[in-house]
């Protein structure tokens, strides 16, 4: 009888929207005038900042919200040893590019990348009608006997926040552009996926976990109806299954909403308490599993790296959102 096979490796994924938001008045040319940190505070500081706090921590830092080249660039710079796979760009009439930004760090070997633009979309009253909104898949080979890893990114609509009117602001419309984005979704992992292969599915969906609109009947009925779409796939939300307390990653007020952990004051504390506490859970990290492989999952953290001299969200955090990691012990 030959000896089982004791292949393994373990692979740290995060994913992170970095609000490196600084709108121009044409693609690649000078940013809007009088309007610095209306929209990301300084994106100029805080963009080499991104990649230095995630580099050597991490083997696949999948980020959003990096939308102009020289951000891209900036970032890219900011982890010399990694490989830098962006996402869509800017296609007719959008004015710029999906945002995506996957850093492939050096322990992994990068496989293959494909990406997805998305048909679905908001309209004239929507800031996100004017970016590129898809996802971006990249695939990873950990250790020579074991499967690739795939990975696929996604920042889906937000809604409203441009003009003023009449719909402008109307959440279940908001709900149903980013559903048509899931099943496009689900519709682009069923084309590039390999089933043998592990995927993780990180991003920004927009869709919190527990929702107060005053309209539902239950606060957790848009986020079981996201979970049901990515049903289809068999992804499942880990911080459902690993996660410790409710996890918010963004809205947060007070910079008592982001304890940092004394172990590592990069990451914040995670809390056993109610569903209602401060901030919302809109960003996520699902899995799918295929048969053969055993995969061990650690708990999911959530960063803030705070202290580094500029601040994008509070608490002196280095973004809006926390990051989201999490760390895979696959084993054939």
């Amino acid at each position: 009888m030959s000896p089982p096979d004791r292949s393994s490796a373990q692979l740290r994924v995060v994913f992170w929207n970095t609000w490196l938001l600084a709108p121009r008045l044409w693609r690649g040319g000078p940013r809007m005038p009088g309007l610095d940190g209306w929209f990301g505070p300084d994106v100029d500081g805080r963009a080499p900042l991104v990649a230095r706090a995630l580099a050597h921590r991490f083997d696949v830092a999948a980020l959003s919200e990096v939308f102009d080249r020289s951000e891209q660039r900036a970032v890219a710079d900011g982890w010399p040893a990694a490989s830098l796979v962006t996402g869509p760009h800017a296609r007719r009439p959008k004015r710029t590019g999906s945002g995506l930004a996957t850093l492939i760090g050096p322990a992994v070997d990068l496989v293959r990348t494909e990406q997805h633009a998305y048909r679905a979309g908001g309209d004239l009253r929507d800031s996100d009608t004017f970016a590129t909104k898809g996802a971006l898949f990249t695939s990873v080979r950990i250790h020579a006997d074991l499967p690739p890893v795939e990975v696929i990114s996604t920042h889906l609509f937000a809604g409203g926040d441009l003009f003023p009117v009449p719909g402008a602001t109307d959440a279940a419309r908001h709900h149903r552009v980013r559903m048509a984005q899931v099943d496009e979704l689900v519709g682009f992992i069923e084309r590039t996926h390999d089933p043998a292969n592990p995927l993780l599915l990180v991003g920004d969906f927009n869709v919190a976990a527990y929702d107060p609109d005053p309209r539902l009947a239950d606060p957790a009925e848009r986020y079981r109806d996201l979970a049901a779409h990515l049903d289809r796939a068999q992804l499942h939300d880990l911080w459902i299954h690993h996660g410790l307390g409710p996890g918010p990653t963004c809205t947060f007020t007070s910079p008592d909403d982001l304890p940092p952990d004394p172990n590592e004051p990069d990451q914040v504390l995670d809390r056993t308490e109610q569903a209602t506490s401060a901030g919302e859970r809109i960003d996520y990290v699902w899995l799918h599993t295929p048969p053969g492989l055993a995969v061990e999952v650690e708990r999911p953290r959530r960063w803030a790296f705070p202290g580094r001299g500029v601040t994008g969200g509070p608490a002196g955090s280095l973004s809006d959102h926390l990051a989201l990691s999490v760390t895979l012990h696959i084993s054939a």
